[in-house]
């Protein structure tokens, strides 16, 4: 009986594990290193080329796809180009994928400190001063912001992140998940977006359940035999 009792106990703990673990896995993001469109091959002048394909831009250009010369001092951390926003402009972009109940989410992202000692004018020493925001597409409720580490000025990066545990039931279950790239009165240089999701797979809990309540019969039988 001691043997059946913690048999059925060990496979009730199994179950419970898997249903804090449950399923997941990467959100598609589209154009997450912003390569596309390509600004050309890099030369001694730096280039910019609009919105990246896949976010919406709100600024004009200052807001867009960016292509370093091969002079500057900030380079890509993925692939040859990386975004900036600048003056109150941003980048946004509507996920396909919609907030599940009880869903764990992670976004990561690098952002940069650029000074770019060729230029005379605008930007010569860039304010670091970028906002990530993950939000709900439909509300535009904010459901976090980026955080992290403040680079340093010259070719270095941090990568930045964000949590967001989506509630059981209720508003924003359901709707679709938006990232935000933004800036105040300065700049803010991003690069290699990344999100990620825990979801409690619901046949782990019933599985769960039914160890559960095994577990209680054989102690209630254990009981009725004395």
């Amino acid at each position: 009986m001691k043997i059946r009792m913690g048999l059925i106990a060990s496979t009730a703990i199994v179950f419970l594990a898997s249903a804090a673990v449950g399923w997941g896995g990467t959100i598609a993001i589209n154009n997450p290193s912003f390569e596309n469109p390509s600004c050309g091959s890099q030369t001694t002048t730096s280039l910019a080329c609009g919105a990246p394909t896949g976010w919406t831009q709100d600024g004009n250009d200052l807001a867009a796809a960016f292509l370093p010369a091969s002079t500057d001092v900030l380079q890509a951390f993925d692939g040859s180009q990386y975004a900036y926003t600048n003056g109150g402009a941003s980048l946004d972009q509507v996920l396909s994928t919609t907030i599940q109940a009880n869903a764990d989410y992670e976004l990561t992202i690098w952002v940069a400190n650029r000074t770019n000692p060729n230029m005379t004018g605008f930007c010569k020493l860039c304010t670091f001063d970028p906002q990530v925001q993950l939000v709900s597409a439909t509300t535009d409720t904010i459901l976090g912001t980026a955080s992290g580490t403040t680079p340093s000025v010259g070719n270095n990066w941090s990568e930045w992140t964000l949590f967001y545990d989506a509630p059981a039931s209720g508003t924003p279950i359901g709707e679709n998940l938006e990232i935000i790239l933004s800036s105040g009165a300065n700049q803010g240089d991003y690069d290699l977006v990344g999100l990620t999701s825990n979801v409690p797979e619901p046949s782990t809990f019933l599985f769960a359940g039914v160890g559960l309540l095994g577990l209680g019969f054989a102690a209630r039988r254990r009981r009725l035999a004395r």
